[in-house]
């Protein structure tokens, strides 16, 4: 099955405790897992809400994970030094976890 995504846009991530990211698609789609959600051939509701809900993260952790998409996206292919992306402690260990289910 081939790839057919509109990376045009913008998508909703929604925490499970309701909070609310409006992300451009070209950035979220830095996540291997949302990208497969919005093949167009997959059926995902998710695609045709344009809105990916996750039960299992809380809003914080949300944020920091949308923070990584916008700085993955805006310093991918940058040639010069790229700052460190700041990850707060008390958040590693459950961000690593996130990854790996989001491929990213």
């Amino acid at each position: 099955m081939s790839e057919v995504i509109d990376d045009e846009g913008s998508l909703t991530l929604v925490s499970n405790d309701g909070f609310q990211f409006v992300l451009p698609k070209k950035c979220a789609f830095a996540s291997k897992t949302i990208r497969n959600m919005f093949n167009k051939n997959s059926g995902y509701i998710e695609a045709k809400e344009n809105c990916v809900k996750f039960e299992d993260m809380r809003g914080a952790v949300l944020e920091k994970v949308c923070e990584y998409f916008i700085y993955k996206h805006k310093y991918s292919g940058y040639s010069g030094q790229v700052p460190e992306f700041q990850i707060p402690a008390e958040m590693g260990l459950e961000l690593l976890t996130i990854a790996d289910f989001l491929e990213t």
